[in-house]
């Protein structure tokens, strides 16, 4: 494996745009955004209704469904669009008793949800947008027996042939929903989940786990996640909205102020030379920034920014000497939030991946 090969995900919201995610993780890059998908479902559109002799007002598109997601369709005709690139079923004739492992790439669909599978540098990747922690490794003698449990699970799956366009990871502003990791890095997390007993890989969308919720609420039952989930375990709201972008000190989440259980915080501020020893050790600690690790971006108090990156075995108390190193010039408490999660970072022995925080995450700090 060369581990400093890059690779594209793009990580799903409350949105349900898992086509674009699909078929942006499948192609390596950013190609297409909603609106583009939206445009070709227009188009084919049209062409059904001059084919059926249909009005607008009687006609409803088959193409893109009132919560957004595309169909098989559009994201043919998207594929067109990049040059020679085609789909087909992998139960059709053409594929029947075919080494699938030798092709490059499948897209999945069930009624609610797209996801990719796409094999980068001769690791095959699954690159479902509702991963909790990036792509997940498939290993090429685990990939036939993956494919049967995705399709023995209602999914439909096609065969991407064709020649594929490069990767375009050029100037891609890196946020909650679009990343760049490197292979190390998801190799790191591969190694450290396949070490549980449950581990298994991910066929599903956030929709089917909001779905177990409910059967088991409707049971009485308490529903118990599992390692498996979309990362962002929070109540969806009533309302389909967009995910707000990252606003700093300006989200309001409305936590209960809670100091974290972070030794430093215990210093008695009269000990000022207790204080420099512990300053002296943090500031070898943060003097050298890895090549390689978690990127964690900081929001400080003050509004300014700060960007370190952490080693892969990096923990939550990481994260709080970070922040008590560098506001040593106004001493104070705090507690570090991340917004995307909603979650408050008190448990400072947890490790970053355990609890879902990978590179690129964005931190608020909140002075207690």
């Amino acid at each position: 494996m060369n581990f400093k090969q890059l690779i594209y995900w793009e990580k799903q919201g409350y949105d349900q745009l898992c086509g674009v995610h699909c078929i942006n993780s499948l192609l390596q890059g950013p190609y297409f955004n909603e609106v583009d998908l939206g445009t070709i479902a227009q188009e084919l559109d049209k062409q059904e209704i001059d084919l059926l002799g249909k009005t607008k007002r009687r006609f409803k598109s088959q193409n893109v469904a009132e919560d957004g997601n595309f169909s098989i369709q559009v994201l043919a005709e998207a594929l067109k669009k990049l040059g020679d690139l085609s789909i087909e079923s992998i139960d059709s004739k053409l594929n029947q008793n075919q080494d699938l492992s030798q092709e490059s790439g499948f897209i999945c669909n069930s009624s609610a949800h797209w996801f990719a599978i796409r094999k980068i540098d001769n690791v095959w990747y699954n690159l479902n947008s509702t991963n909790k922690r990036g792509p997940e490794i498939i290993s090429d003698f685990y990939l036939s027996a993956f494919l049967l449990s995705v399709k023995e699970n209602g999914y439909q799956i096609f065969v991407v042939k064709g020649v594929y366009p490069p990767p375009q990871l050029d100037n891609i502003n890196q946020n909650d929903r679009q990343k760049v990791l490197t292979a190390q890095y998801v190799k790191q997390v591969h190694d450290r989940r396949v070490k549980r007993k449950n581990y298994k890989l991910n066929i599903g969308g956030s929709d089917e786990v909001e779905m177990e919720k409910a059967l088991k609420a409707s049971k009485g039952e308490k529903y118990e996640s599992t390692d498996e989930e979309f990362e962002e375990e929070v109540q969806q709201p009533q309302k389909k909205q967009s995910t707000p972008k990252f606003q700093g000190q300006g989200i309001q989440f409305g936590f209960q102020q809670s100091i974290a259980n972070y030794q430093n915080f215990n210093i008695d501020q009269d000990d000022a030379e207790y204080r420099s020893i512990i300053l002296m050790t943090l500031e070898q600690k943060f003097s050298i920034q890895l090549e390689e690790g978690i990127v964690i971006l900081f929001q400080m108090p003050d509004g300014k920014n700060k960007q370190y990156t952490f080693s892969y075995d990096a923990a939550v108390e990481d994260l709080y000497d970070f922040v008590f190193y560098e506001s040593r010039q106004s001493p104070m408490k705090f507690t570090l939030v991340c917004p995307i999660q909603k979650l408050q970072l008190l448990d400072v022995s947890q490790l970053l991946l355990d609890i879902g925080i990978d590179t690129m995450t964005q931190i608020i700090v909140k002075k207690e």
